[in-house]
This record gives C-alpha cells, structure tokens and sequence, in this order.
C-alpha cells in the first residue's frame, strides 16, 4: 500500500496494512488535544484512527509527564459481613430479577440493569454493610 500524508506527516503501511504512527504525529496529536481543546474523537476522524488509540496516546503522554490519571474509582468493592448475619435464599422471587448473594448480604436488581448502574448498586451496598 501507499503511503499517506496527515499533518505533513508521511504515514507508512506495515506489510499487513495497518497505520505506523510518527512519534511526531502522535505528540502533535497530544498537543492539539491538551492545547487547543480537540477530543480524541475529533483527533481520531482526523487521523482516520480508532478513538481509543488516540485515548491511548494521549493517557501515555500524561503519564510521561507525572499527571496522575484518575479512573472512576476502584474495580471492586468492599463488601463487610458481620460475625451473626444469616444465610438468604440464593433465588430471586421474581424472574425478571437477578441476585447476588454473598453471605448475609443480598443485592437485588432487574436483570435489564446496565453494567454503570450495577457497579454503583454493589459499591453502595459495600459502603452501608
């Protein structure tokens, strides 16, 4: 394949025919983005790359420099039993209703729950016990 040219970078094609990125074309990316506002979307329609690849860039970047990079909070949480709780049947008793049950603690939710909704749910759940 022929290369391209973005930016006035020239973008080479490996044999297989994905995009090598410039390490220039990648900072310039970065720049645009922290500098001038563009998002990753706008960067990525740009570049004709996929968004999460310019995210990538860009998280890189920031952690080049010392940014710390916050998530949304931890993967899991904490869920506490106490010493006396009692065992809860394991089966909703609804069928559109889905269960987790993890000794004395029970989280009840539709099972039509989006997966945000759900890890809210267990952290609250883990913050109250």
């Amino acid at each position: 394949m022929a290369n391209r040219e973005i930016w006035g970078f020239e973008i080479p094609t490996s044999p297989s025919g994905k995009n090598i990125w410039p390490k220039a074309l990648k900072r310039e990316a970065v720049r645009r983005i922290d500098e001038e506002g563009a998002s990753p979307g706008e960067i990525a329609a740009e570049l004709d790359a996929h968004e999460c690849l310019v995210r990538k860039w860009h998280v890189a970047a920031r952690r080049a420099r010392g940014d710390a990079i916050l998530d949304n909070g931890p993967a899991f949480a904490e869920i506490k039993l106490r010493p006396d709780a009692r065992p809860i049947e394991a089966r909703p008793s609804n069928p559109d209703q889905a269960r987790i049950v993890v000794g004395a603690v029970c989280i009840e939710f539709p099972i039509s729950i989006d997966e945000d909704s759900l890890v809210k749910l267990v952290r609250a759940a883990g913050t109250a016990s």
